[in-house]
């Protein structure tokens, strides 16, 4: 209970001082002085340093799509066994396109595996 009173005085207290602050009147601007050549140094190596960070990130983004995109167009040989009868199907695929139950062959042939067959992967050489 006591809380809850400290709350509402404590909010109450807020809602007067904003309003006291919004009653001022507004000050003149202050004029900034002229830049010094000391900071326009500064500013020029703080404009190099962030241009040089930006150039560092997309280049990062750049290596890391590079990656991505090679490591899923890696072709992968892939064994499709069906327990059953033992029968063996062989079939190419790119990483990207080999799913858990799935996968699109290289000649686009969609292929979903039964309950009964096992997948065996291996890279190509």
């Amino acid at each position: 209970m006591l809380t809850k009173i400290l709350f509402t005085l404590a909010v109450i207290g807020l809602v007067i001082a904003v309003v006291k602050f919004r009653s001022r009147p507004a000050r003149a601007p202050v004029r900034a002085p002229a830049p010094q050549p000391a900071k326009k140094l500064e500013k020029r190596w703080l404009k190099a340093l962030a241009i040089s960070v930006v150039v560092l990130m997309l280049a990062g983004t750049a290596v890391i799509i590079y990656l991505n995109w090679r490591d899923s167009h890696q072709i992968l040989q892939v064994q499709v066994i069906d327990s059953r009868s033992g029968r063996v199907s062989d079939y190419q695929v790119y990483r990207g396109q080999l799913q858990e139950r799935r996968f699109i062959t290289l000649d686009g042939r969609q292929v979903q595996l039964a309950e009964t067959e096992r997948l065996e992967v291996a890279a190509t050489p």
